[in-house]
């Protein structure tokens, strides 16, 4: 068996990538109440931490990062605890490094995301998602497609011309977003704090994981640039 199969199974010392899930959502399961009519109910946010040694703190925030990990975790704790997939609690994760693996799961505060805008002509935008959101396009003015019928969740410029009408689609994914991007083609770039850039449409889905810190950028290919900050915060925590 190769090295990647034993990591996602995890060796003695290790926490694999089945472990990670099974003990996550053993954890969440754990905050499980019943209501009034006897139905399965769970806070609205929780907090997942998981501590593991420093050698191993890379490879989990990895797993953590991956869409895949949070969406098997749901999966998993719907089918453990017989209740719909929109019933979850919203998760969050954190990874850090400690002497020993230890997984704790707390009700959280309710966190939105923020975006804040750099560049064209609404620099110093700040905009958010709409309640419930799954799916929100963005792009240039309110409304895009052939006859004007189809509406941008995100405005980020009125007049700035190199930023497409249809730029771009963001999704919900977990506690991170994904990114795609539409007319804006090869000229929509997702930038990492790290300094690694994504071009989501040169990616085999067509989508790159978005994180706290990140930047989406929208070019002209010679220098002109909208610049998307995305940013997490406790909902009604002041801006």
């Amino acid at each position: 068996m190769g090295w990647f199969s034993e990591l996602l199974r995890g060796g003695s010392d290790e926490l694999g990538w089945d472990d990670l899930i099974r003990r996550v959502v053993d954890e969440i399961a754990r905050l499980k109440r019943f209501g009034a009519r006897g139905e399965v109910v769970f806070p609205i946010d929780v907090v997942v931490r998981i501590t593991v040694g420093e050698g191993s703190v890379a490879t989990i925030q990895e797993f953590v990062d991956r869409p895949e990990l949070d969406r098997e975790v749901g999966a998993g704790l719907a089918n453990r605890c017989d209740v719909a997939l929109d019933q979850l609690p919203r998760r969050e994760y954190v990874v850090s490094a400690a002497d020993r693996t230890v997984i704790s799961v707390v009700e959280g505060a309710p966190q939105v995301w923020r975006f804040v805008i750099e560049g064209g002509d609404r620099t110093g935008a700040t905009l958010s998602l709409p309640a419930g959101w799954s799916e929100a396009a963005f792009g240039r003015g309110e409304w895009h497609g052939g006859d004007q019928h189809a509406r941008n969740d995100l405005i980020l410029c009125d007049q700035t011309e190199y930023v497409s009408r249809r730029a771009g689609r963001l999704y919900r994914a977990g506690h991170l977003l994904e990114v795609a991007s539409l007319d804006q083609a090869d000229l929509l770039i997702v930038k990492r704090a790290s300094g690694e850039a994504v071009r989501p449409s040169r990616t085999a889905r067509g989508r790159a994981a978005v994180r706290p810190g990140d930047a989406i950028e929208l070019t002209d290919g010679r220098g002109g640039i909208v610049r998307i900050l995305v940013q997490r915060q406790v909902a009604g925590m002041a801006e």
